[in-house]
This record gives C-alpha cells, structure tokens and sequence, in this order.
C-alpha cells in the first residue's frame, strides 16, 4: 500500500516527544512490512530510512490544499491529529484518524477513527483501538542491574500526572523516589534538595532515560485522570520493570497482576511501595510488553485497519464523541 502519515511536526522530537515518537515506529514497521510510507511533516524533519519526507507546515489545511499535498495513487492517509469536520469530508483519499488524547466534552470524531486502548475507545462511544507500540531494541533489558529506588517519569509540571502524589506516597512509605520529566516546578524541586530519599533529574531522552527505567525497582504511574494509553508504562514494561498505577483509562488493561499493581487507595499505594516484588517477574514484564506493545504489532494492526478503510468499511458505527471524561 501507499500510506502517508500526517503529522505536521518536527521528528524526530527535540525532548521527549510521545506522539512523534509513535509516528516514526509505525512508519518503520509499515516499511519493513513492505509498504511504502510518506510523512508529512515541518522542513527539516528526518524520517527512516524508506520513508519519503513531504514537507508540510503546522497550520490548518483545507482540503484542496491537502490534495495538492498527497502524492498521485496514494492509497489512504493517517491523520495524527483531527480536521475540521468539513475538510474530512471533502478528502479525495480514503483516511482515518488516530486520537492521542482526552478531546473536549462533546468533541465528534470521524467514523474511521482510532483509539490507543479500549477504555479510550469505549469513553468515546467507539469500538476500534489499536495500543501504541515501541522499538524493543531502544531500550535495556537488564533484571540483573535493579536497584532499590523507584522512578517517576511523566510531565512533571501538568497536574493530571499527578507528582505530588508519587511524592507523598513515597515519603509516606519511606522509600526512594527519582524524578524526571521536566524541571518547571520550583517547589517540587526545592523538597527534593532537603530529602536524601528524592532526587531531581530532570528532562530525559536516549540512553540516560533507558538507564533510569531498566535500574528502577519499578515505575510510579499516580495519574488523576482516565490515560488513553500511557506511553512510559510501556517502555518501563519493555525495561523489565513493573509498574504500580492508578486503576484509570487504560492502565486496568495495560497492567495485570504479574506485570504491576493498581492500588484503590492511600494505604494500598503505601503497602505496595513497601510491599514484596518477589510476583513481579522481569522476564515477564518484558514478554508482555512484547505481545502487546512491539511497534511490528502496532504497525500490522494498522494494515489491518487501512485495509478495512480502503475497502470502503467503517471502523466505528457510529461517530465517535468525547463525554465527560473529568467525572471518570
């Protein structure tokens, strides 16, 4: 097939970058599956190796102007991010849409729309998701190398993620806790320097953040609202390395009891930050990453959905809509 990815950003990503960094795993599993990929992305972005780069700009296309982007017999295009309901309409290609996030309340989404986990989908009155996937061999897998210290790695300044919660617990349970993510919260910063118990790390990417989640006792993952996905408890799995989360979104389905915990309560999270590891199996921390999180079996799952699209199939009955995901 003939896919194009619209993602009209910089990749490979300056920081952290999640959404970018999907972009260019699907583009390379779509590669080695044999298709031929474009992305559309800002001037100067650098793809894989296979992968035609059509340079793009971040503004809000209309359709005639996307057609005059699309490269003659394309078979369907990807979009990363939502069109104005008028524009997908007057798309001359087959398309779906993969939503990364939480819309706004009433927000309507496409009939060919993707979601990252079946919470996702079914909070969006949907059916269709496929899990995000990550690249194995960019992460280290070495059980033998644990250490006793448990990591927080999320955006440390946005609330939902929910670090002074992952702070409380594990001074509550008077365990190690190191952090990264970010370095905007001055005040999370300054407790940090008077606790010998915490350490502030600070923005992370490459070997220093595959360090940190492959020595971690396990990961911390205390959100405050229903994740769509939650990238980083893939890539601690990958690590070999649990992860105790809330049980919101798609974390009850991302983690089961061999892999990690989700704790109900204050004392649930303190008893598990104190509590035996001996259930939780590096070994099988990493095969379960690698049965539901391979960017291969992200990129067939894909396949499987243009294929559906192009055939003139819908991957949702129904439009799909944001409900009020804040009461969740």
């Amino acid at each position: 097939m003939r896919i194009l990815i619209f993602h009209p950003t910089f990749l490979p990503p300056r920081d952290y970058g999640g959404i970018e960094r999907v972009v260019l795993w699907l583009t390379r599993g779509l590669i080695e599956n044999g298709h031929q990929v474009y992305v559309a992305a800002l001037a100067g972005s650098r793809v894989p190796d296979g992968c035609s780069l059509i340079e793009a700009e971040r503004k809000a296309y209309s359709a005639e102007e996307l057609s005059q982007l699309f490269p003659k017999g394309l078979d369907i295009v990807h979009f990363m991010a939502p069109l104005a309901e008028k524009v997908w309409s007057q798309l001359t290609v087959p398309a779906l849409l993969t939503v990364h996030g939480n819309g706004q309340c009433g927000q309507i989404f496409p009939k060919n729309t993707v979601f990252l986990s079946q919470n996702h989908a079914r909070r969006h009155g949907a059916e269709y998701s496929i899990y995000n996937g990550i690249d194995p061999s960019e992460y280290l897998y070495r059980p033998e190398f644990k250490e006793n210290w448990f990591l927080f790695l999320s955006k440390t300044n946005w609330r939902v993620k929910n670090l002074l919660g992952a702070m409380h617990y594990c001074r509550s349970a008077e365990v190690s806790l190191k952090i990264a993510g970010g370095n905007r919260p001055f005040f999370q910063r300054l407790q940090c320097s008077m606790r010998k118990s915490m350490q502030w790390i600070g923005p992370v990417s490459g070997i220093q953040k595959a360090n940190l989640l492959a020595q971690a006792k396990a990961l911390i993952f205390p959100v405050l609202w229903p994740e769509p996905f939650g990238l980083v408890v893939a890539e601690a799995l990958m690590s070999g390395t649990p992860v105790i989360a809330s049980p919101r979104g798609s974390l009850v389905e991302m983690i089961p009891p061999d892999v990690g915990f989700l704790p109900q309560s204050e004392r649930q999270w303190i008893e598990g930050l104190q509590g035996s590891f001996e259930n939780w199996n590096p070994e099988r921390c990493r095969q379960w990453a690698l049965e539901k999180f391979h960017f291969i079996r992200m990129a067939e799952n894909y396949e499987k959905a243009y294929q559906k699209v192009v055939s003139g199939n819908l991957l949702n009955e129904k439009n799909p809509v944001v409900g009020n995901w804040r009461n969740e």
